[in-house]
């Protein structure tokens, strides 16, 4: 998040990382409930830190290359 917050911008490293956050709470909330329905929450906080990777990498190419 720090990454792509410095060479994307901050402000859209919020939606992601909120993303994660509540991603987490998903997972946690249906893992006491039932460990075998926890893939929601668990999906949610994956594809968050695919797009920070992602982002982050696509980022710092751009500021190296230019």
């Amino acid at each position: 998040m720090l990454t792509f917050s410095y060479y994307v911008t901050a402000s859209w490293a919020l939606l992601p990382g909120v993303l994660f956050a509540l991603g987490r709470q998903i997972y946690s909330s249906l893992y006491l409930k039932n460990p075998k329905i926890r893939g929601p929450g668990a999906m949610m906080s994956i594809f968050s830190n695919i797009a920070l990777v992602i982002g982050s990498l696509i980022g710092l190419g751009l500021h190296i290359l230019g």
